[in-house]
């Protein structure tokens, strides 16, 4: 555990999180248990030919430990990597967490993902991690992440994250009724393309339309 260097839980506490790969690497070579293990690190500041050399060397054993940014979030497929330490997991989305756990275990052998946070048990960062902890089911952590981000302003530009325009439906929640909306809205369309039956209804659809342009024209 590279957090546990003698520390109480105080001064572990004052302690800020930690950032840089060269400091991760700084204090796991300072534990006993690592001594004369080689290391190696991989950013996104990295040369492709350093990346290939790196990646070849974790590959081949002949560098057994790599510390790394979140470049190897995907595109990195070492059947041997048996074992990953995520530190500041709290800071990472579900999605994210997903894909960076999924660069383990690769080769068929035992593997384990170690999520190293320091969020409050009752914080939204807490239970981000506890959906990690709970499955393997990138459908189930995918809906959970939009349930926690947000879905953005479905009736709009928002991004995820946003305000929803939505008043009493939600994204997830309500997927059934949504669907049978779509459904039925394709079939009065159908039927009245220009809604001269049904009056209020474009009037609706009029002043939707008024306040989101851009966001139509462009989609």
């Amino acid at each position: 555990d590279a957090y546990d260097l003698g520390e109480d839980d105080e001064q572990r506490a004052q302690r800020p999180p930690l950032h840089s790969v060269a400091e991760i690497v700084e204090r796991l070579q300072s534990l006993p248990q690592f001594k004369g293990i080689r290391f190696a690190t991989l950013t996104g500041r990295d040369d492709d030919t350093t990346k290939s050399q790196v990646m070849a060397d974790f590959e081949s054993g002949i560098t057994p430990i790599l510390v790394a940014t979140t470049v190897i979030e995907v595109g990195v497929d070492v059947a041997k990597a048996s074992c990953i330490v995520i530190f500041d997991a709290d800071r990472y989305g579900l999605s994210q967490l997903h894909q960076l756990r999924g660069r383990v275990g690769r080769g068929g052998t035992d593997s384990g993902a170690f999520l190293i946070s320091r969020a409050p048990a009752d914080s939204d960062a807490a239970r981000r991690l506890d959906v990690i902890q709970g499955t393997l089911d990138g459908a189930e952590i995918a809906q959970a992440d939009l349930e926690f981000r947000g879905a953005g302003d479905v009736l709009g530009d928002a991004q995820s994250g946003g305000k929803s325009g939505l008043k009493l439906l939600r994204v997830v929640k309500d997927v059934k009724i949504i669907e049978h909306a779509r459904v039925e809205a394709t079939r009065l369309v159908a039927q009245d393309p220009d809604l001269l039956e049904h009056v209020q209804l474009a009037g609706a659809v009029l002043d939707f339309t008024r306040g989101n342009e851009t966001f139509l024209t462009s989609n």
